[in-house]
């Protein structure tokens, strides 16, 4: 399916619930409604012109006001892929797992958790993955984190000398 078809047909069975981001790149941008989070994932897995079969990416973005996830989808029968994203609550980020449709979320999900403090509801088996049992530091991926050993960026605005 081209991009434009894709885009046809997810308006078409989630228009309410989604918003395709009109940019140039050559798969298709989609927000999705937390809400609808799982059961869109299931359908574009399951839907036989769609076939996201491959999760290949998902991974948290902090931004000043929220929070996001972002999935990379591949279809291996189709040869298509899409980029879906779910905008969450900064005061309180959770989503629910999708482990139940693409299993490789596991890690992806716990590294979300871990890093950014983002609360995967469901999920299995949350567990340090990356950081050390009884962290106790914060979310390392947070704008504006500080902590042991935080090298700060040096300040773009001074001339360098």
């Amino acid at each position: 399916m081209t991009k434009q078809e894709i885009e046809q047909k997810i308006s078409r069975d989630y228009g309410e619930h989604i918003q395709i981001q009109e940019i140039d790149q050559p798969e298709p941008y989609v927000y999705i409604n937390r809400d609808k989070y799982v059961e869109f994932c299931r359908y574009l897995k399951n839907d036989a012109e769609l076939a996201f079969d491959f999760l290949f990416q998902l991974g948290g973005s902090h931004f000043d006001d929220r929070f996001e996830i972002c999935l990379t989808l591949a279809s291996h029968k189709h040869k298509h892929e899409m980029v879906l994203k779910v905008k969450l609550s900064a005061d309180d980020p959770q989503i629910n797992s999708v482990i139940d449709t693409w299993h490789v979320a596991d890690w992806y999900e716990l590294e979300a958790m871990e890093l950014f403090g983002i609360k995967v509801v469901d999920h299995p088996e949350p567990r340090p993955l990356l950081l050390y049992e009884g962290w106790e530091y914060g979310f390392p991926m947070r704008r504006g984190w500080t902590g042991p050993d935080f090298i700060p960026m040096p300040d773009k605005t001074q001339s360098a000398e």
